[in-house]
């Protein structure tokens, strides 16, 4: 993020530029050493969400209103399913564990009723996590991230890439679906009706 911008000082009477406050917290937060226990009871205030990865803070940008439809419409359909019916729910950006080392922040993940009455007491092994994706996440991280959290016990793991109108679903880590416009996205086994078109979740 460019936190210096090419203004020129004519004169000494001009007011000082200021750097955002935003910009310089995230400077010294990002890649910054801290416990699991400050980790946990740490709540930033850049904009940003953070997962913490063996005691090292790693920054993601959190949810942009651009892609609050995308949000929208995969709850509307998670509305019509039976674990919904059920007492379950997806939320947004909460932390889970996929080791003991490691929490990570996904942009939606799935609850069942136990998961959400158990919460308090312990972090559950979730089974469906969407992220979406932005141009700046890397390949490599982005898909070291699917191996993870399939390490973890994720069984159905959404990729959402906005610009491409596009789902790639994963299982494993030999196949990946890819769909498109009209192409059903399912988080089956694990919901195994919630089934939403690509055009459907972008509209």
């Amino acid at each position: 993020m460019n936190i210096a911008q090419n203004i020129p000082v004519t004169s000494l009477s001009q007011k000082r530029v200021q750097v955002p406050i935003v910009s310089v917290v995230q400077r010294r937060t990002k890649g910054r050493m801290m416990s699991l226990a400050s980790y946990m009871n740490w709540k930033p205030e850049d904009g940003f969400k953070y997962e913490w990865n063996d005691g090292i803070l790693e920054q993601r940008g959190m949810i942009k209103p651009e892609e609050f439809r995308i949000v929208r419409n995969l709850r509307r359909a998670f509305a019509n399913t039976e674990a919904f019916a059920q007492g379950g729910d997806v939320y947004t950006e909460f932390g889970c564990f996929t080791s003991p080392v490691q929490v990570r922040v996904p942009d939606i993940s799935y609850y069942t009723a136990e998961q959400i009455e158990r919460a308090h007491n312990a972090p559950p092994v979730l089974a469906f996590v969407v992220e979406i994706i932005s141009p700046n996440d890397a390949g490599e991280r982005t898909q070291s991230k699917v191996q993870e959290y399939l390490r973890a016990g994720v069984s159905v793991i959404w990729q959402v890439y906005q610009q491409l109108r596009q789902v790639w679903v994963f299982r494993d880590t030999k196949h990946v679906e890819i769909c498109s416009d009209d192409d059903v996205c399912s988080a089956s086994p694990i919901i195994p009706d919630l089934r939403i078109t690509a055009s459907e979740l972008f509209a």
